[in-house]
């Protein structure tokens, strides 16, 4: 007989339990704690979108965390900003809903639910969330093994360094096509051939060397992939896979480089 999943359970949200169902107060902002790790950026442009359309009716509290003697901001920053800047800059008096008893990870995991349920996290904040709050054994891992292999998961601010890895879906989807173990031959694979290059490190790029690692990964010897694909530049890939189906024409292309580059052929296994 099937188990009932809980509503948590099929939308893949973590469970978080509070210690109280939070008090109405009002508090000046010079009082409120912003920019927390597990939060979106402040962007002007989405608090001068919110002072557009401003309506006093509408207000709702901001969630706080009181936490280690300071007022935590959880939700509701862009609010507090298009407040402050509709009033010349100077702090203002704002309702507010207080929790206590949170840890620094319930309070991410709260965010990632309250955003998320309003649509405003985008995927990159959104596992910068989970990860701060501890919930997701797979996206933790995740960042583990691309720290281990010597790369940064670039969630915030992207800088273009080397080794610095920017695409999210792209990369969870490696993840779970290959599982943990080849992800991390995967990232080995990349580091090995181009040594951290951005190029080598699109979506693109990263969902067809998956691919091409998932057809081959019984066959293929990681010394012979990183000799040969060593001497391709990664923007001839980039620039021929612009007309099939991105993943698979990079994963076909990725194994024709490697069979220009030496006597051992790898047999074409993907399908049309």
């Amino acid at each position: 007989m099937k188990k009932n999943r809980s509503r948590s359970e099929k939308n893949d949200m973590p469970i978080v339990r509070y210690a109280n169902p939070g008090i109405a107060r009002e508090i000046s902002t010079a009082n409120l704690n912003s920019g927390q790790p597990y939060q979106r950026p402040v962007k002007p442009s989405d608090v001068n979108a919110l002072i557009r359309r401003w309506d006093p009716a509408y207000l709702s509290p901001i969630e706080v965390s009181f936490r280690d003697g300071s007022y935590n901001v959880i939700n509701g920053q862009h609010r507090i900003e298009a407040m402050r800047k509709m009033n010349g800059g100077a702090d203002v008096i704002v309702p507010c809903l207080i929790y206590t008893g949170l840890s620094y990870e319930q309070e991410a995991a709260m965010y990632y639910l309250l955003d998320k349920s309003a649509g405003r996290l985008k995927l990159s904040s959104a596992i910068k969330a989970l990860l701060e709050s501890g919930t997701d054994p797979s996206i933790i891992d995740i960042k583990q093994r691309i720290e281990r292999a010597g790369f940064t998961w670039a969630l915030d601010k992207p800088t273009g360094a080397s080794y610095e890895i920017k695409p999210v879906r792209a990369v969870i989807g490696a993840y779970h096509l290959l599982g943990a173990r080849a992800f991390s031959r995967m990232l080995g694979l990349l580091a090995g051939a181009w040594h951290g290059t951005q190029n080598s490190l699109t979506a693109g790029m990263i969902s067809g060397v998956a691919l091409f690692l998932k057809a081959h990964e019984n066959e293929l010897e990681d010394y012979e992939f990183i000799r040969r694909l060593s001497e391709v530049d990664p923007v001839e890939i980039i620039q021929l896979a612009q007309v099939e189906s991105p993943a698979l024409r990079y994963a076909r292309l990725i194994r024709t480089k490697y069979n220009e580059q030496g006597a051992k052929m790898l047999p074409d296994r993907f399908k049309s």
